[in-house]
């Protein structure tokens, strides 16, 4: 039996094989991704207690991707962890933001007068609405194409932007092609447009 100190020398791709017979190459395993997954968990919750949530749902995922990584894949183990981690918090930020906006809708179905726009009511639901739209762009797009996007939005020009993010006019033009075609994705599950 191996003892942390030497399950702590191993590389990531020797722990996840490792995962499925020892707790302790698990413990190690966790401990190295705890920061990045504690970081996606941040970039894609709104809240606090969402945060935490995700953080666990990471780290299911990264023990889960420990018992589905194959070597011989050709891709490091650091990547393929990284891979479904986001794209579990993506799935479930997405679910979430579904369910919220289902309830919303049958919110106001039940309370046709929370639809009129002179009403605290109606203009609290709006913003609820904004933000849970906003968040589920935020989700969906990487971190470079949610920077380009901010950017547009602010009122800087394809060119301005890639001087500032210091890239090329093109990529601006293909991340912002690429933001469209995400956001013409979600809108027909969006209740605010």
């Amino acid at each position: 039996m191996d003892t942390i100190a030497e399950l702590e020398a191993m590389p990531d791709h020797k722990l996840a094989a490792m995962t499925a017979t020892s707790a302790d190459a698990q413990a190690v395993l966790a401990s190295r991704y705890l920061n990045l997954i504690r970081y996606h968990a941040n970039r894609f919750a709104p809240t606090r207690e969402d945060a935490e949530d995700l953080i666990q749902e990471g780290m299911m995922t990264l023990l889960h991707a420990a018992s589905r990584f194959r070597e011989d894949r050709g891709t490091s183990f650091s990547v393929f962890a990284s891979a479904c981690i986001v794209n579990r918090m993506r799935t479930l930020v997405r679910q979430q933001n579904s369910t919220q906006v289902a309830d919303l809708t049958e919110e106001i179905e039940e309370h046709p007068e929370l639809t009129d726009p002179d009403t605290p009511e109606s203009i609290f639901l709006e913003k609820e609405n904004y933000t849970r739209c906003c968040m589920q762009v935020m989700a969906m797009l990487s971190e470079r194409e949610w920077e380009i996007l901010q950017c547009i939005m602010s009122g800087a020009s394809y060119a301005r932007t890639a001087e500032m993010l210091e890239i090329s006019e093109k990529s601006v033009d293909n991340a912002m092609q690429r933001v469209r075609r995400k956001m013409r994705a979600i809108k027909s599950t969006l209740y605010y447009e």
